[in-house]
């Protein structure tokens, strides 16, 4: 059984279309500017027609939501067709009109013109051609937009990229300082993409795509081409190998096939697999603090139709879109003539577009597996279950991570829980100071918060996939996404919960972040960071009228109680 549902309905130059999205947990906030974002990002690509000039793609949400948070019921979601008020509204009236328009007999090669007519007794093919439009993705790329805001506080992401235009292919591999970006956060890395106009990674790409859609235009043709969508952040354990239509990487190979004009669909590397030796397809397995690794992800996340914690990739092929502008030989249906193929307003090219659908679809389909493994009806529900699915996860003695305000004793009690537990201690702020050559201030002011935060998370990618570990994080590293990634995947957090006024007595000064008042600073910090401890620790030490080694020895009990719940032991 499902736990997301979704329906749209509506035809290309009807009134508008209309969409339902059942399955929405509640407390989510939700705008219909953060389904308008994707929208926009699906009107974009070199090679598009006039048709999204003319349509402002602005969503209505009409139910699920209330006061920007989602509510549990079902979400209802109306984006009109501005094209129908302006030339459309005879010919598409839902009521009798005097003049209908005239009938389109001539069937387009590679459409559903043809195929509707038969299946539905159609004679006039705009019955079938209406409905069977991309157009309709429009509004799956809007419910999809609202999960995807789901998804986000799970800090599960996802991306795409376009990787061939025609005869044109981008280059293997990710270009310099987008690798993390493609483990840890597709949604950002997707971004990336969207600052080229066909969705490129890198400039070579870039201009090669843009001379094949440029033939094609001369050529007065259309062309195709290839994307890959990746999710980030997926918890081991979705899907299932126990029933065909439970298995991950078939419920995600219907969903790209489903999106109009795609013709094939890869998981991980599969096309190229089918080539080689098995020693040179299946990734290696290796240890980091209480998960297991891959070097390579040959197998695009998923094994046995279940995924394994690396990224989900996922490749889609479009063929060139069917309306043809030097028009295709067809059949007249109406004389049995043969003749030139109806022709519609289109895109020359639209893989772009397409693999922003591809998110889309992908997304909902990620979206139903998760809340099939975590359950749960709102947001906070969610979160706690998250938390034990990432628990069961680790396989092997993990990782210590300790969390909490400056001044909550992070780095005293670091090295006497190591002792505790037989294991190295780590200071991140420490690790960061010796890779930098000079203290944390220093980098502060010479690189801003941002490049502290950068070189943070470069720091933490290190100590996860090294030797088991106690690692006292600086008071702000869990706000950075590539930080909770490997955190979640290689080990516990645990948070050593202080109030601000006792943080402020025992800060040093010269801290960055808290200035020359300290006190306030930390109350602000507090409100701030106190609620992400809570969504994202495995236990809790409330430090309080408590010695660091009394701290220490409640964190060693709480680590050996997580340890006692791991599903391999």
């Amino acid at each position: 059984m499902t736990r997301l549902r979704f329906l749209t309905a509506g035809e290309s130059h009807g009134p508008a279309l209309v969409g339902i999205l059942d399955g929405m947990p509640a407390g989510v906030h939700l705008l219909a500017e953060h389904l308008e974002r994707d929208l926009q990002r699906r009107k974009q690509g070199y090679g598009r027609g006039g048709r999204m000039k003319i349509e402002p793609e602005v969503p209505r949400i009409l139910a699920g939501v209330r006061h920007g948070v989602t509510i549990g019921s079902p979400l209802a979601v109306l984006i009109e067709n501005a094209d129908h008020a302006k030339a459309w509204a005879d010919r598409m009236a839902v009521a009798p009109v005097a003049d209908p328009g005239r009938e389109v007999s001539l069937p387009r090669p590679g459409h559903a013109d043809l195929t509707g007519a038969i299946k539905f007794g159609h004679r006039d093919l705009r019955n079938s051609l209406e409905r069977a439009s991309a157009r309709e993705t429009a509004m799956r790329v809007a419910l999809a937009a609202a999960v995807r805001r789901m998804l986000g506080e799970l800090d599960v992401r996802v991306g795409s990229f376009v990787t061939s235009i025609g005869s044109a292919h981008a280059r293997e591999g990710f270009p310099p300082g987008l690798q993390d970006l493609a483990a840890e956060d597709a949604d950002e890395l997707a971004l990336r993409a969207d600052e080229s106009t066909v969705r490129a990674l890198d400039t070579a790409a870039d201009e090669a795509f843009r001379v094949q859609i440029e033939e094609a235009q001369k050529q007065r043709d259309t062309v195709g081409g290839t994307f890959e969508v990746r999710v980030t952040g997926l918890p081991p354990g979705l899907g299932s190998y126990t029933q065909h239509d439970l298995r991950l990487d078939g419920l995600i190979a219907r969903a790209l096939a489903s999106i109009p004009a795609i013709k094939a669909v890869e998981l991980g590397d599969g096309w190229r697999n089918a080539e080689l030796f098995g020693s040179r397809v299946h990734d290696p397995m290796d240890r980091g603090g209480g998960g297991v690794l891959r070097e390579t992800n040959h197998a695009g996340g998923l094994e046995g139709g279940i995924t394994n914690g690396e990224p989900l990739v996922a490749r889609a092929a479009m063929k060139p879109i069917a309306t043809v502008p030097a028009a295709l030989r067809s059949v007249d249906l109406s004389t049995g003539a043969t003749d030139a193929a109806h022709v519609e307003r289109s895109d020359t090219c639209a893989v772009p577009a397409a693999a922003v659908v591809g998110e889309a679809v992908v997304a909902l389909a990620v979206a139903d597996a998760l809340l099939e493994k975590l359950g749960g009806d709102s947001l906070d529900e969610l979160h706690a279950a998250l938390r034990r699915a990432w628990q069961r996860a680790r396989l092997l003695p993990g990782h210590v991570f300790l969390c909490g305000l400056p001044g909550s004793g992070k780095s005293a009690v670091a090295p006497l829980l190591a002792a505790k537990l037989g294991i190295a201690s780590i200071d991140l702020d420490q690790q960061i100071e010796r890779g930098a050559g000079r203290p944390v201030p220093e980098i502060f002011a010479a690189e801003s918060e941002a490049g502290f935060r950068a070189r943070e998370a470069a720091a933490l990618r290190a100590v996860a996939a090294g030797p088991r570990s106690v690692v006292a994080l600086g008071g702000g590293a869990v706000l950075t996404r590539g930080v909770r990634h490997w955190i979640r995947r290689t080990g516990h957090l645990i948070w050593l919960r202080a109030p601000a006024d006792l943080c402020a007595s025992r800060a040093p000064s010269g801290r960055p972040l808290l200035g020359s008042e300290p006190a306030a600073r930390l109350a602000q910090l507090a409100a701030a960071r106190d609620p992400v401890y809570e969504r994202l620790a495995d236990a809790v030490i409330d430090v309080p009228g408590l010695t660091a080694a009394q701290v220490a020895g409640q964190c060693a009990a709480a680590a050996r109680a997580l340890e006692a719940q791991r599903a391999w032991r």
